[in-house]
């Protein structure tokens, strides 16, 4: 259904040229050109989300929004690179200065220029599950707890409760004696 709003904000979508408001259905257009202040938009596969995100820039651009200001981001690499080249063809040189990637790549950037207001230095080390679960195994192994007849807990356990521990901001003694009591 396409949108019959009078009324077109990406007349110049920051100096790209003229936008036509046929590229939007009404949904994507009222998205796009929503107020101040944050939207939630929930929509399927294929519904057009990344068409949607990348006008709304354009539109936040136009009215006046430092480009600097705007963040975007997904959750896979390609559709990274997508969103972002789309950005640069609505908006062209407007966007460079829009942060945007992936979550896990621009957490790492932005951690990494300005983690030491956290307490972190530049040179911090990210590992993933499998790694961190190795990483259990092999201490697991140097202190002797690992093997035949050994009882304790498997690093997809150990996982859990430290991932507990962090997701929930409590110490790992509190939450094995609250959730896991048969291991003390």
């Amino acid at each position: 259904m396409q949108s019959d709003l009078s009324d077109d904000p990406f007349k110049t979508a920051g100096g790209a040229g003229p936008i036509s408001r046929d590229v939007l259905n009404r949904a994507q257009y009222e998205a796009a050109t929503h107020g101040s202040g944050p939207l939630l938009v929930i929509a399927g596969a294929g519904s057009g989300k990344t068409r949607t995100l990348v006008y709304r820039m354009a539109h936040l651009i136009e009215q006046g929004t430092a480009p600097e200001s705007i963040l975007l981001l997904t959750f896979t690499r390609r559709a990274a690179q997508e969103m972002l080249w789309r950005a640069g063809q609505i908006a062209g040189q407007t966007c460079r200065n829009v942060i945007g990637g992936t979550f896990h790549a621009t957490a790492n950037l932005l951690l990494r220029r300005h983690g030491h207001y956290l307490g972190f230095g530049s040179g911090f080390t990210i590992i993933d599950r499998g790694d961190a679960e190795g990483i259990i195994n092999l201490i697991k192994a140097s202190l002797g707890l690992s093997g035949a007849g050994k009882r304790f807990p498997t690093k997809r356990m150990i996982m859990n409760i430290i991932s507990g521990a962090i997701n929930k901001s409590r110490s790992i003694e509190e939450l094995i004696y609250d959730n896991h009591l048969h291991l003390t």
